[in-house]
């Protein structure tokens, strides 16, 4: 079974391929939206993990 971080940027970059071929008609406009939405989901929720860190879990 994978972790979770690869499953969570499996994730992303099909969420990225689908918002790409939905909202950009030329090949190199789609790559760069692809590309920058990709990164935006991994690295957002990398961030947002990273923040949550400090708090306890409920027990």
């Amino acid at each position: 079974m994978a972790d979770h971080f690869t499953l969570m940027a499996l994730h992303a970059l099909l969420l990225a391929t689908f918002f790409s071929f939905l909202w950009k008609r030329d090949k190199a406009e789609r790559r760069r939206y692809l590309i920058k939405v990709f990164l935006i989901l991994l690295l957002g929720a990398v961030a947002v993990g990273w923040l949550m860190y400090p708090f306890p879990r409920p027990s």
